[in-house]
């Protein structure tokens, strides 16, 4: 008999090292490993947008390794 396997998506979060720096006009954000930059208004809200950015930069690399399939 043959083991039942089951696919399930699994969420795992890993650091990655950015800078973030004051500006006139608000805060910058950049993450040198990725040649990612971001900007907001404060720092709370460049962090978020640094954190949505490599999320969907990750997830784009993964889906381009796997012939475009993407794990749901």
């Amino acid at each position: 008999m043959q083991p039942h396997a089951v696919k399930v998506p699994v969420t795992a979060s890993i650091s990655i090292e950015c800078e973030f720096w004051s500006e006139d006009d608000g805060w910058t954000g950049y993450c040198q490993r990725l040649s990612i930059s971001v900007h907001g208004n404060n720092f709370e809200e460049a962090k978020k947008h640094m954190e949505a950015t490599l999320q969907a930069q990750i997830e784009s690399i993964l889906q381009s390794r796997s012939g475009g399939h993407a794990a749901a």
